[in-house]
């Protein structure tokens, strides 16, 4: 069943590329009609070319025990061999969601910043838990000295809420000797969003980018 998620480009969710779990989700004890139905650390890392322009972003999502253990066991039963790696769901993770800009939405002066084809992906698993990296370079590079530059990362349907650990806020590689910084802002949904989000139960149809309401933006100042 994850293969069939995988291949479907249908609707941009974190539910509608990694499925086969929701079977299982739906079997974990929770509070009933609760919103949303797995965890990912995320860890980010702003890559910034010589000369300071914001050229890629690297990414790693560390997925929950429940929901890795899930999907791996869907792809397992998918695959003619009944077996399945982690390399092997990183590869089909990176194809699908590259349309849909592997949900890292990146603003440059208020401006859309696309995404070009992941190429550095990796798989593994890590104490139990599935991890992806990847890295993606963005389409045109930009100057975050220039124009207020800012990215999300985040699953539009919130079945999956992403967010980076304190004690991992995202970072910044290169441009030796400018002044960079980034700035976290933690969502700050209204209580009526709170209330919608998590009166969905486990067989709804999310709204479409709830996700960016209970997303993290980090802010990117250089001088």
């Amino acid at each position: 069943m994850p293969t069939r998620f995988l291949a479907g480009r249908r609707r941009p969710s974190l539910a509608g590329l990694f499925g086969a779990a929701c079977l299982c989700l739906a079997l974990r004890p929770a509070p009933a009609q609760a919103h949303p139905h797995a965890w990912i650390d995320v860890r980010s890392t702003v890559v910034l070319s010589p000369g300071g322009a914001f050229t890629a972003i690297r990414e790693q999502w560390l997925f929950d025990e429940l929901y890795s253990a899930a999907v791996m066991d869907g792809m397992a039963g998918d695959s003619p061999s009944g077996k399945a790696s982690a390399q092997d769901f990183a590869a089909m993770a990176i194809e699908n969601l590259g349309p849909y800009d592997y949900f890292t939405k990146i603003s440059a002066g208020g401006h859309a910043v696309r995404l070009g084809q992941a190429t550095e992906f990796t798989g593994a698993m890590q104490g139990g838990k599935l991890l992806l990296s990847f890295t993606a370079p963005l389409a045109e590079p930009v100057d975050p000295a220039a124009r207020p530059v800012s990215y999300a990362i985040y699953d539009p349907s919130y079945f999956i809420r992403m967010m980076h650990r304190p004690e991992q806020p995202p970072a910044i590689e290169g441009a030796a000797g400018r002044a960079c910084r980034l700035r976290v802002v933690p969502p700050d949904p209204s209580p009526e969003d709170v209330a919608r989000a998590y009166a969905l139960d486990r067989g709804a149809q999310a709204e479409e980018d709830l996700g960016d309401l209970f997303a993290e933006r980090v802010h990117i100042q250089c001088e």
